[in-house]
């Protein structure tokens, strides 16, 4: 009998073991680099050359793109028409048949005239600024065919509410003793919960460099200055009350706007994020491309960093993540603080860590003539959907306007859990 009980023992401690090896092995797993897929959207229902553009903006509201604004090619901007595209269930996981068409609507500029005789109708615009609130899409500034800054708007906001599909718009006022100067080629952002929107950088011509931050308060409906930022923002995103842009000069900054106004009545301050020392990955920073957010599940988030190329010279066809830090209680917050408090040293939570993300095979649902991969491109439109990054259009590599749409998603079903917590 005692051989029995203490057969037991062992066997309980040897599972108790095994248990706790298996536990380190799961939070020791890297956190990097994400597995992706890429699949083209089907061509759209009564698509036509019209939907090729770039400069414009894609805004994501409802599973469903908003797309507006743009240029057909250079000097030629296209017209003030609001496209919608449906966009695919986050469950399909092969590339779409050549039958199969992507519902596609559109909605021609019809002027709505107030009691005073005005008319609430933006002009046709490219390099503007763009994102959703409740049902509106938001559109800010942008320039016309000249490449000038459009400046009879005084920063006025303009809602596309998509249930009236009609247009409407806020005041731009600014605070006391401060000048807002008209701007395209920048970044809005907006945080329902709090009621505002957040804007960044931009330029008034094609010389000047524009490191502005500004707030603006839906209820009261002014802009107000943040701190400038460190440096010209190449790309931004905007995701758990913090504002990250890239640059060139000194890497992913973040303002932290925090999670209430009191907390804002201090002063705040921008700090780098990416700061690892050589040879740590990074990715080469670029313009015209796209910095997106997601998020992967159980508090986990990820800043996409996508396309783009240098002025003059190439494009680039390749894909980044940036870990950005976990916060709360989530369950990537407590293997987060394992891994940087227990755990070895040379296993790190992946905090502000850079690596180019693995693209996954997509099963092939017919053999067909579509590309398997977008290719180098910039100056596309871009938007945050369930797990991944929907994209449309731009410019590719050979300087031609492209056409179509593709969602660079979180692939599932991949052995390594820790990419989904």
């Amino acid at each position: 009998m005692a051989g029995v009980v203490a057969g037991a023992i062992a066997a309980e401690q040897i599972i108790a073991t095994g248990l706790e090896a298996a536990a380190a092995v799961v939070i020791a797993a890297p956190t990097q680099p994400l597995k992706v897929s890429l699949t083209q959207l089907p061509k759209p229902e009564g698509y036509s050359v019209s939907l090729a553009r770039s400069h414009h903006t894609l805004t994501v509201l409802k599973n469903k793109a908003y797309i507006f604004g743009g240029q057909h090619e250079p000097s030629k901007l296209c017209d003030a028409i609001v496209h919608t595209l449906s966009l695919p269930d986050d469950k399909i996981h092969t590339n779409p048949s050549p039958t199969a068409k992507t519902p596609h609507t559109s909605f021609p500029a019809l002027p709505v005239q107030d009691a005073s005789g005005e008319l609430f109708q933006p002009s046709p615009r490219a390099e503007q600024a763009a994102c959703a609130f409740h049902k509106f899409i938001m559109i800010h500034g942008g320039r016309d065919a000249a490449s000038n800054p459009i400046d009879n708007e005084e920063n006025v906001i303009w809602l596309w509410n998509t249930d009236s599909l009609s247009w409407s718009k806020l005041r731009g006022d600014t605070q006391l003793y401060k000048s807002m100067a008209p701007r395209y080629g920048h970044h809005i952002f907006c945080d329902e919960k709090q009621g505002f929107i957040l804007l960044v950088g931009g330029q008034a011509d094609a010389e000047s460099i524009n490191r502005e931050a500004w707030i603006y308060d839906l209820n009261q409906r002014v802009w107000s200055a943040l701190p400038d930022a460190p440096g010209r923002p190449l790309a931004a995103a905007y995701t758990s009350h913090t504002l990250y842009i890239m640059t060139e000069e000194h890497g992913m900054q973040y303002l932290d706007v925090k999670a209430t106004a009191t907390e804002r009545e201090k002063p705040l301050e921008w700090a780098r994020l990416d700061d690892e020392p050589a040879p740590a990955p990074r990715p080469i920073v670029r313009e015209g491309g796209a910095l997106v957010p997601i998020a992967t599940g159980h508090g986990r988030e990820y800043l996409i960093y996508l396309f783009g190329g240098q002025p003059g010279e190439k494009y680039y066809s390749d894909i980044w993540a940036l870990q950005l830090p976990s916060t709360g209680y989530s369950g990537a917050a407590i293997k987060d603080k394992i891994r940087d408090k227990v755990l070895p040293k040379q296993v790190k939570s992946g905090e502000g860590s850079w690596a180019e993300v693995e693209i996954l095979p997509m099963q092939q649902t017919e053999i067909t003539s579509g590309k398997v991969h977008p290719g180098p491109r910039g100056q596309f439109g871009a938007g945050r959907v369930d797990k991944g990054v929907v994209v449309w259009g731009g410019v590719n590599a050979k300087g031609e306007t492209e056409g179509d749409g593709w969602v660079v998603r979180v692939a599932t079903g991949v052995a390594d859990e820790d990419r989904f917590e």
